[in-house]
Formats: structure tokens, sequence, C-alpha cells
């Protein structure tokens, strides 16, 4: 396996990043098609046989259990310093605006239910999975940063989103 750099971070990641969209409990989210734990660990191990030490998830996918199964088989599989793994958060929901929950508090109630998922003390990429419309992206950012400096997460990314966004948060 190849590794390099990742951006200007000190990571050192395989070239292949596993995706773990494909685990979790499949009457827990959107797809019908995801992988049992089982299953999901059988490639997980594969990939860590094969060098892979980089996987991204996300909270979203298949209700948090995608991040269950991918950490508990990493706590079983792999030593947490040779292993880099990224999660997502997404938007604040209707309920949370209503209920008048901040940016800065959906980033950290988010990133406290990923971190329980996967049963780690940090992540080392927290990425901001879609843009949200109705949340100043400010209150994201700031978020995003006390994150960073709880050492919750290593470095932070953004994806799904328009080039202009991305300078708009780089600019803050």
């Amino acid at each position: 396996m190849k590794y390099v750099t990742l951006g200007n971070s000190d990571l050192k990641v395989s070239r292949i990043c596993m995706g773990c969209m494909g685990f979790g409990d499949a009457s827990k989210g959107q797809h019908s098609w995801t992988l049992d734990e089982e299953s999901s660990k059988e490639i997980i191990k594969r990939g860590l046989d094969l060098g892979v030490n980089f996987f991204d998830t996300a909270i979203a996918y298949q209700g948090g259990t995608s991040e269950q199964y991918l950490g508990r088989a990493l706590r079983e599989l792999a030593k947490r310093d040779e292993v880099v793994v990224a999660t997502k958060f997404l938007p604040r929901t209707p309920e949370e605006i209503e209920a008048g929950i901040s940016g800065r508090q959906h980033v950290e109630d988010m990133i406290d239910r990923s971190l329980s998922n996967l049963g780690m003390d940090h992540v080392d990429l927290y990425i901001y999975h879609m843009w949200d419309w109705n949340t100043p992206l400010y209150d994201i950012m700031e978020g995003l940063d006390r994150a960073v400096k709880a050492g919750k997460t290593r470095y932070i990314g953004i994806s799904n989103c328009y080039a202009w966004q991305l300078a708009k948060a780089n600019a803050l």
C-alpha cells in the first residue's frame, strides 16, 4: 500500500480510503442494502490486512450504526494511533431549529454522539457533510473550532459544497 500526507495535515493515510456507507443496520437507515456487523468487520479486517489505514463514515449512515460497526471493529483489529478515522455530520434538523439549538451546539452534540458511536475520544477528521442553508456559517465554524480546541477532532473538513462556500468557510 502507498501512503500520502493528507493535505497540509500530519495525517499519513493510505491512498485508498475505505468508505463505510455500506456498513450498518439496514433497518435503521435509508439503505436496505447495507452489510451486517459481521460482514462489515470482515471487510474492515481485509482492508487493514492490505494496508488500508484511512476510514470514512458518517453519523447519517444507517442511524449511526456504521460508526458503531467501524468503531467496534477497529478497537478489536487495530491500534487507534495506526488508523485515521473521518466522520461527518449533517445540518440541523427542523426540530433543532424550532427548539433554538444553535449551529455551534449542534456541532458539539453531533461530535459527542459520533465519538460515543465510535467508542473513541477523538476523530482525526470531522467533516461538515453538506451545506446547512438554515444556519449561519459562523455558528458552524465556531462549533468546529471548539471541537478542535477540545481535542475531539484533529482536523476539520467540508464536503458536498460549491467552491464559493468553501472559500467563505476558509475566510472565517
